[in-house]
């Protein structure tokens, strides 16, 4: 496959570069450098995208000034060399995790981001809103679930995401995507589920013969109610059940061009997303720049986690973009 040009990846770098002004009212440290701080991000198969080489020197890809790109300064999505940002509390990604609710509606309301309280449907969301217009030029718009109305559900964001979204909206303009398409971004957790508050500490096992319950270890006898089984802890809700991702099925350009994740990726499952061994099995135009845009927005440290169809089927119709909280990795697939 021939070189794709670099304008967009040095385009989301200059665009999240200059918005490292914008977190200076809160006290936020510049986002342009910092040193590498131990990762502990999940084990992943030797030669997949998530164990690719990240920069040496701790940096955050295109918002480090092109930590990590090919030679000529552009971040090529296939037949190049292309390494995910290493972990950094000065990432975005990381420092959207990290405000506080009240900083995070401060820096909303500077930035005069369009939108208004959500008070209900998303209970396991900590600062719930809705866009209620574009950011810079872009729309974010709801279909199937996720259809907008004022009602859904499916349009509510945590205000982190809503900063990230900012950020990636600033991006893609330049690209002349005028609408992103979501299939949702919060979507409710199942009943019950609630935000875990503290890893919970097994017990520590009782000396024998001391503080132990009666009948402990030895089986019902005949006539007696078995004794009851301890309820299952909660499973941890999903980054979607807290208003931190976004599932994203289209951008669609200014001039009608839909460059649709399902029609246009042209991916293979355990195949890496970018750099070399990407390439789609059809070099269409619209599936060589939907992977330009998606290499650069994995590059920028914007997102935790970034997943494509070349994930698994679950995820052949869309990207996944979510920032987490407590992460200290990026994972792409």
């Amino acid at each position: 496959m021939s070189a794709l040009p670099s304008r967009r990846a040095l385009s989301l770098g200059a665009a999240l570069i200059g918005g490292t002004a914008l977190l200076a009212p809160l006290g936020i440290a510049s986002l342009r450098r910092a040193p590498a701080e131990p990762v502990d991000a999940p084990a992943a198969a030797p030669g997949s995208p998530a164990s690719a080489t990240a920069p040496a020197d701790g940096g955050t890809g295109l918002l480090d000034g092109d930590v990590g790109a090919p030679a000529d300064g552009g971040a090529e999505a296939g037949g190049a060399r292309f390494e995910l940002p290493a972990w950094s509390a000065a990432s975005r990604a990381a420092t959207y995790g990290g405000l506080s609710a009240d900083a995070c509606d401060r820096e909303m309301k500077r930035r005069g981001i369009p939108h208004a309280v959500a008070s209900r449907g998303a209970p396991l969301v900590d600062r719930p809103v809705r866009l209620t217009g574009p950011l810079h030029g872009v729309t974010f718009r709801g279909d199937g679930v996720a259809k907008s109305r004022s009602i859904s559900p499916f349009d509510i964001a945590d205000c982190r995401l809503v900063l990230a979204l900012d950020d990636l909206a600033a991006f893609l303009a330049t690209c002349g995507v005028a609408e992103v398409v979501h299939v949702s971004m919060h979507r409710p957790a199942p009943a019950g589920m609630a935000v875990p508050r503290k890893p919970q500490k097994a017990p520590a096992k009782p000396p024998a013969g001391k503080n132990a319950s009666k009948g402990a270890g030895k089986a019902a006898r005949p006539g007696e109610r078995a004794a009851k089984k301890p309820a299952a802890a909660p499973g941890r809700p999903s980054q979607h059940a807290l208003g931190l991702a976004i599932d994203v099925a289209a951008f669609v350009k200014a001039d009608g061009t839909r460059l649709e994740v399902k029609a246009d990726w042209l991916g293979a499952i355990g195949a890496p997303p970018c750099g070399p061994g990407s390439e789609p099995k059809v070099p269409t135009p619209h599936a060589l720049e939907l992977r330009e845009i998606l290499c650069a927005i994995s590059t920028s440290g914007l997102f935790n986690v970034v997943l494509t169809p070349n994930a698994n089927e679950a995820h052949a119709d869309h990207f996944h973009f979510d920032i987490k909280r407590d992460a200290r990795y990026f994972l792409l697939e």
